[in-house]
């Protein structure tokens, strides 16, 4: 991995040079000293894989020009070094592109992390797509109702579709994901194992996870909130290097906060569906979430909004939604009140409760969309594999796909 440095300090670069040689890490670098005036040269002429920044880069001169390179070079990763950590600023440099924002003075520790994670990035990147599919569901607005249709879903694909699910509650600190489709609470979370990440496999993540059906588990999120900080950007990796071998589906229910864990596991994911509801401010945040989606590079095609507790005769139209978002609608899931709060205050998923029930049949639809799409893109890729005269892969083991 070639890695260029740009500082206004000596002591950056040489800093990093000495931390890269200790973890015995001796990637090719290049260093100088200069600003964002360099930048655009730099990513056009050296082609680096990870650029590091230091300096001020708070403008929105500064800003526009990041935002320009990392789209111009989509597989530059950029790192920038500074004091500010608020979660506007934060906000502000990933609309830039920029996933990684790291505290001052540098440290070894926080430094080799992060290098480690942009090469898992790219070696990720050079490796076979397999058939698993990731998707995520955010709410645009607190209430939206994201939870109940991620952990609906994967119900519905696994008891109607037959398909391997497993849901990660990234809702951190205040996530009940479990508690959905589930009466017990967890006893184990996705902090445990990220307290023994060197030792994950297929059987100790099945062994964390709460087993809703034979064929559907969902890591749970931290009992307490402070656990969360155990939680950190180096584990998602590893957590979904796993899972994907042993899952068709993976199901992300994310909060709403924007920050280096919950963007990492986007960047993972086939499809995001954003949650809203036919109301000003559900609309307003949703416009919101598909500018920070695009700023961080994801195109149009991979967002699939669901207009949730959808109603009719709304003051509001779906033709509204659309053409406010510029975003074409995916699915509705109806107003069914009394359904939806039965299974939620029960735990138990809306199909099983009252299978015939709208919510429940709109449900069932997405969940059946998912699984034909995701079945013609595997016979697709077995197709293309053929015709270029390769052999088609044997079913996996696990998966028996």
């Amino acid at each position: 991995m070639k890695i260029t440095v740009i500082a206004q300090d000596w002591q950056y670069p040489n800093d990093i040079q000495k931390f890269l040689a200790e973890a015995g890490k001796p990637y090719p670098l290049v260093a100088m000293i200069g600003g964002i005036e360099q930048v655009i040269a730099v990513a056009e002429q050296d082609r680096p894989e990870l650029l590091i920044l230091e300096g001020q880069f708070f403008d929105p001169a500064a800003l526009q020009i990041l935002s320009h390179v990392t789209s111009r070079f989509p597989d530059l990763g950029i790192v920038m070094l500074c004091r500010e950590q608020s979660p506007e600023f934060l906000i502000e440099v990933m609309r830039a592109g920029i996933r990684e924002v790291l505290p001052i003075p540098l440290t070894h520790g926080v430094l080799i992390e992060a290098v480690e994670r942009f090469q898992q990035r790219i070696m990720m990147a050079r490796m076979p797509v397999n058939q698993c599919k990731v998707l995520a569901f955010m709410p645009c607005k607190g209430g939206s109702g994201a939870t109940f249709l991620a952990t609906n879903i994967a119900y519905a694909l696994a008891a109607l579709e037959d398909k391997r699910v497993a849901l990660f509650d990234f809702n951190l600190q205040f996530g009940d994901a479990s508690l959905f489709v589930h009466d017990r609470h967890p006893t184990s979370s996705i902090a445990d194992v990220a307290r023994q990440i060197q030792r994950l496999d297929g059987s100790f993540l099945a062994s964390s996870m709460v087993h809703v059906l034979p064929n559907f588990s969902i890591l749970a999120a931290p009992e307490k909130a402070e656990q969360a900080a155990e939680i950190k950007p180096e584990h998602i990796n590893p957590l979904f290097q796993v899972a994907m071998k042993h899952y068709d589906f993976v199901i992300l229910d994310v909060g709403r906060e924007l920050d280096a864990i919950s963007v990492q596991a986007l960047d993972r994911a086939d499809l995001v569906f954003p949650a809203l509801q036919q109301t000003l401010p559900s609309i307003r945040e949703a416009k919101r979430m598909s500018n920070v989606f695009r700023a961080l590079g994801y195109p149009d095609d991979k967002l699939r909004l669901i207009v949730n507790r959808y109603e009719k005769n709304a003051d509001i139209t779906l033709a509204d939604i659309e053409n406010t978002l510029n975003l074409k609608i995916f699915k509705t899931v109806p107003n069914d009140y009394t359904v939806v709060t039965r299974a939620v205050n029960q735990g138990i998923a809306a199909i099983k409760l009252a299978r015939r029930s709208p919510v429940a049949r709109s449900l069932q639809e997405i969940a059946h969309e998912l699984s034909r799409s995701a079945g013609q893109e595997s016979l697709l890729r077995k197709l293309l594999a053929f015709g270029k005269g390769k052999d088609t892969p044997a079913d996996d083991p696990v998966t028996g796909t």
